[in-house]
């Protein structure tokens, strides 16, 4: 466990969600691959990818907690796993998610040419603290709608402004 996991935990408590969908996703104790959202209130604020989408993706909520402003919004972590890389490469998948929603923390994407291909399919969504009764509402349709038409008319989207402190 990283030192900026360890610091998370001890600041606030795991949902038994995380816990859960971890354990769903893990078989025979491989990883599993995949795409992965992490939201915040009603906004998805970073994607990424990994070949180990539950631990990794807590992995970035770590770094990327303290740099929102209000900590007590809810969190969720979604996950859209990928069985076949050959067909839907890694990161035309992630860069496609990254251009549709420019969330405030994904400051590049791994490939622009490749970026309006296949979506990735967000299969679970998991609280990320104890003390949240519900996720938070990022994944909701209303709000990824939103959040899409509003990356599509942004002139200057994160990627474009390189890699500045951003707040909420």
């Amino acid at each position: 466990m990283s030192r900026l996991t360890s610091n998370l935990w001890r600041e606030r408590t795991r949902h038994q969600d995380i816990d859960d969908m971890c354990k769903g996703l893990s078989s025979g104790g491989f990883s599993v691959e995949g795409i992965y959202f992490i939201g915040c209130g009603d906004r998805i604020v970073y994607i990424g990818q990994s070949v180990n989408i539950s631990h990794r993706s807590i992995e970035s909520l770590a770094r990327f907690y303290h740099q929102i402003d209000d900590i007590t919004l809810p969190w969720s972590i979604g996950l859209a796993p990928v069985d076949d890389e050959e067909v839907y490469p890694f990161n035309e998948l992630e860069s496609t998610a990254i251009r549709k929603y420019a969330p405030i923390f994904n400051t590049s994407i791994p490939s622009k040419l490749n970026s309006k291909g296949k979506e990735p399919n967000i299969t679970h969504i998991a609280r990320v603290f104890a003390d949240q009764d519900k996720n938070c509402t990022a994944f909701e349709l209303e709000n990824l709608e939103k959040q899409a038409r509003e990356a599509e008319n942004n002139p200057s989207p994160p990627w474009h402004q390189g890699n500045k402190r951003r707040r909420k």
